[in-house]
């Protein structure tokens, strides 16, 4: 079970300092060489399959035919990908610690009302991304610090402004919930330094405004499907902006959007991609759209819907993506559906890192309701994927609330489950709300394995 043997304060502040000491060496990695990357990424994979092998049991007889001591990038394809539905069907023989079980992992999200960590050491985020499964990703000590490193040290000049100023000027819209990178991760890492305001983006679009004229920030960190009401609360005078970048995650970018809020707000939108498997496993590129990959710490493998390599400005089906900094829970050629383009050629921006196109694929899931009642997908996300017995689900949008088709190993709490999705929605104005929860087999895809999880009533009445 989850042991709490120190208090919390002072296991995060140890956690702070030691990120504050590798940041330096990992901003300065931004300056690389093609050939300091790659050294890099060798020695890193190495080290990884070597870990692996030694203390994974699923992944001793997977990695059999690769020789960690002179294993190179080319040799990956010796090695079978593993899903979602691997990491969850295998956990506890994936995991490198044999003290850390899932049934134990599950418990400590269930009961996670803030950021906590599991065993004292590690952290534990729930995702379902874009293939709508359950995933419960487990990480370790430096595994979470190069988390929030590699996440923000493409800002390293905004951030550096900031602590001269030695004020709160960062904001964050996003996930308000414990269980979710982007909250679990400000939430550790915050401090006098780089102090962040949290603005739950669940929040009405008035109450966001607020905050954000309160706070004021010199950096805004949001999910992309707010960036148009924040355009329209400016231009209706309602917004005081003051930021010198805004920074998009967890979500795609769409073009609309990003011109909108440059011609707007005349100020930068830059992009990045990220995965609950791999925080962080890329960075903003200031020149045009677009971002690059973190290639010291993960390696990226665009392929086909066969698995098959796909060549630079080509557009892949979906990537196997290797964590390499993460060792508690090696996920090496872990496929991951989203659609990568990398491109060809040196960026214009100087740096060596491989630069890809702004991930596409995912349209607007908000949802309307009479009244311009705004609910945005975590009112729903984030109650299902605290019920570990739910692997999937579907949640379409009726007039007065949603159905929701879930898919189940077990037996959810069905009444506390209606009951905080219908709570959710009344805080953000939906008062009387139908929420309709039904256990089914199976959950159609698409052919491409996509799912849409969240069909707004217009599409749902076609």
């Amino acid at each position: 079970m989850t042991t709490i043997n120190q208090s919390y304060d002072s296991i995060r502040q140890r956690h702070v300092d030691y990120m504050w000491q590798l940041m330096p060496e990992y901003v300065n990695r931004l300056r690389w060489s093609r050939a300091e990357i790659e050294a890099e990424q060798t020695r890193a994979l190495r080290s990884l399959l070597d870990h692996a092998r030694m203390h994974s049991p699923w992944h001793k007889d997977r990695l059999a035919g690769i020789n960690p001591s002179t294993a190179t990038i080319a040799d990956l394809d010796k090695v079978p990908p593993m899903t979602k539905e691997d990491l969850m069907s295998n956990w506890d023989s994936i995991v490198t610690d044999k003290r850390a079980k899932l049934k134990d992992a599950n418990t400590h999200l269930l009961n996670l009302k803030s950021d906590a960590y599991f065993l004292d050491e590690y952290h534990v985020i729930l995702s379902g991304g874009s293939s709508g499964v359950r995933g419960a990703f487990l990480y370790d000590w430096h595994g979470w610090a190069v988390s929030y490193i590699s996440l923000v040290r493409g800002f390293n000049n905004i951030l550096m402004k900031i602590c001269d100023d030695n004020k709160s000027a960062i904001a964050s819209i996003s996930a308000y919930v414990a269980s979710h990178a982007s909250s679990a991760l400000s939430h550790t890492f915050s401090s006098h330094i780089n102090e962040i305001a949290h603005i739950p983006v669940t929040l009405p679009i008035d109450e966001i405004v607020n905050e954000l004229n309160r706070v004021r920030p010199a950096l805004l960190h949001c999910f992309p499907n707010i960036l148009s009401h924040l355009c329209a609360e400016f231009l209706d005078g309602k917004l005081q902006f003051n930021t010198k970048a805004v920074w998009c995650t967890s979500e795609p970018l769409l073009p609309g959007d990003r011109e909108l809020t440059e011609r707007t707000l005349k100020v930068p939108v830059v992009n990045t991609w990220s995965a609950s498997e791999v925080n962080g496993g890329t960075f903003p590129c200031m020149s045009g759209g677009g971002f690059h990959i973190s290639e010291d710490v993960c390696i990226i493998e665009p392929v086909n819907n066969h698995g098959q390599l796909v060549g630079r400005g080509e557009r892949a089906d979906k990537i196997y993506m290797t964590n390499l900094f993460n060792k508690v829970m090696p996920l090496i050629r872990y496929e991951i559906t989203d659609q990568f383009k990398v491109l060809e050629g040196l960026c214009p921006c100087g740096s060596s890192y491989l630069k890809a196109e702004d991930v596409l694929g995912r349209t607007d899931d908000l949802f309307v309701y009479d009244g311009n009642i705004i609910v945005h997908p975590l009112n729903f996300y984030s109650p299902l994927f605290q019920e570990p017995d739910i692997m999937e689900f579907l949640v379409r949008q009726t007039e007065q609330g949603a159905d929701i088709d879930i898919v189940v190993t077990g037996s959810p709490d069905y009444n506390r489950l209606e009951k905080s999705i219908k709570s959710n929605l009344f805080q953000v104005g939906l008062k009387s709300s139908k929420v309709n929860i039904y256990p089914v087999e199976s959950i159609k895809r698409s052919k491409t394995g996509k799912l849409k999880r969240f069909v707004p009533l217009a599409v749902n009445k076609k």
